[in-house]
């Protein structure tokens, strides 16, 4: 490892780092400067912060959220915040009144900026506090019952099922978008379902009977906002699946048996699946105890590509119901599998090894990089950018923390860095295939 330069100046090391980034975005003769060891380690680790990562995939493609959509949220929180504040002021509590915690606030000037998605998104997280302070309060004043709750969880969960049984036979005229907003109507009803479960009758059909007596404020507290956050969930679900409905042409086609061959392939592939201690016992890392570069690299590469013990969850499904959301998951469950063999090749460390040189990070962040432009590109499908979501995010993590101190911690920075970008990339190369999996199947 070339060792770091005595000192360097602010303005000399921004300016080393701009010119790695202008190069690392050229053409290949920019290589050579990114090779490890090449550079000290002070100014690679910089440049992995300035060299250019890929945007949000919501960049690329979000389903639409009308301005009624979102004021429906906006509207939801604000008349929260306003029969919270009475009510809180009755009792003797510790704890000030927020409102919704500044949440309201901003969702508002996100809506009168014309913000849909921003102002949808804050508003439903700014229940979470309101809701809390409403449920704790009506509980305290004895407002409200866990029957009453129940009920409203329960009609919730009609309204969720009303959603998800129009989606059968899962009718595309384009595949790579329509199946976009199915999964998105699909994950908005399952939050709705999870927010939901804790008042959800018996599988005898029975309600729910816990003796309030033995039921806390707050949890009911917490109980009521996520009932208000699934209200929004279940109103987002509705309007999304309005809004495909319109957009289906004449030539829409059923599109279930495909995603159920999809279903049964990825199945397979994933049936014999190892966990992630039967791989690292692969590695001769079975017992836990060794540290160093080595061990390290592999046990994150294990854990972010397998499950963490047999069966493998990803044979079942995520929801019978959801068909979409359930491919998504396997897709990308057989993607981590195929992806950990690539990266295990590519690895650059060695058993031997005691630190970890970040030329190594920024070399294969230019990879990466170079694979994500032939993956996505600047106008992906948008199900492909919902498949490769995690892969992005990897890449965009990929950077060296400069506030990691001792030289143990730096390697460790160094290295997760260089991991990061080395899944990612590994990911990004499978994905093609199983989307074509999921979309081109009859």
């Amino acid at each position: 490892m070339v060792p770091d330069l005595p000192s360097l100046s602010r303005r000399r090391l921004l300016g080393s780092v701009a010119g790695l980034a202008t190069l690392g975005a050229g053409t290949t003769a920019a290589v050579g400067v990114t090779e490890p060891t090449a550079l000290p380690d002070r100014l690679t680790d910089a440049a992995t912060r300035h060299y250019p990562t890929p945007p949000e995939v919501t960049a690329h493609w979000r389903p639409t959220v009308t301005e009624d959509h979102a004021g429906f949220a906006v509207e939801l929180l604000a008349r929260t915040v306003e029969q919270s504040e009475p009510r809180w002021e009755r009792l003797d509590r510790d704890r000030p009144f927020t409102g919704a915690g500044g949440w309201l606030e901003d969702a508002r000037q996100d809506l009168r900026s014309g913000k849909t998605h921003d102002a949808l998104w804050k508003a439903t997280y700014g229940l979470q506090f309101a809701g809390e302070y409403l449920g704790e309060a009506r509980w305290a004043l004895g407002e409200v019952t866990l029957d009453e709750l129940a009920e409203r969880g329960e009609a919730l969960r009609d309204r969720v099922d009303a959603v998800v049984a129009t989606l059968d036979p899962y009718r595309v005229s384009d595949p790579a978008t329509d199946l976009a907003w199915y999964l998105q109507i699909e994950q908005e009803a399952l939050r709705a379902d999870q927010r939901t479960e804790w008042w959800a009758a018996d599988e005898d059909g029975s309600a729910d009977e816990r003796n309030p007596d033995d039921v806390e404020a707050t949890g009911v507290g917490e109980a009521t906002a996520k009932l208000l956050q699934a209200e929004v969930n279940v109103e987002s679900a509705e309007r999304f699946q309005r809004h495909l409905a319109d957009r289906l042409g004449s030539d829409a086609r059923p599109h279930a048996g495909a995603l159920q061959s999809a279903r049964a392939e990825f199945q397979l592939a994933l049936s014999e699946v190892p966990s992630e201690d039967e791989v690292l016992a692969r590695f001769g890392l079975g017992d836990g105890e060794q540290t160093g570069p080595y061990a390290l690299s592999h046990r994150r590469l294990a854990d972010w590509c397998f499950p963490t013990a047999a069966p493998a969850p990803w044979t079942t499904a995520v929801d019978e119901e959801l068909r979409v959301a359930t491919v998504v998951a396997l897709s990308q469950g057989v993607a981590r599998v195929r992806a950990h063999r690539f990266a295990v090749d590519e690895l650059v460390v060695d058993e031997g090894d005691s630190g970890f040189d970040s030329g190594h990070v920024l070399a294969e962040k230019r990879r990466a990089r170079s694979v994500y432009r032939s993956v996505v590109g600047a106008d992906p499908p948008p199900l492909l950018t919902r498949q490769a979501g995690r892969a992005v995010e990897d890449l965009q993590v990929a950077t060296v923390d400069e506030d990691a101190g001792s030289d143990w911690e730096i390697w460790r920075a160094r290295l997760q860095a260089y991991l990061y970008a080395l899944v990612g990339r590994a990911k990004l190369r499978e994905y093609p295939a199983v989307y074509r999996t999921v979309v081109e199947r009859e």
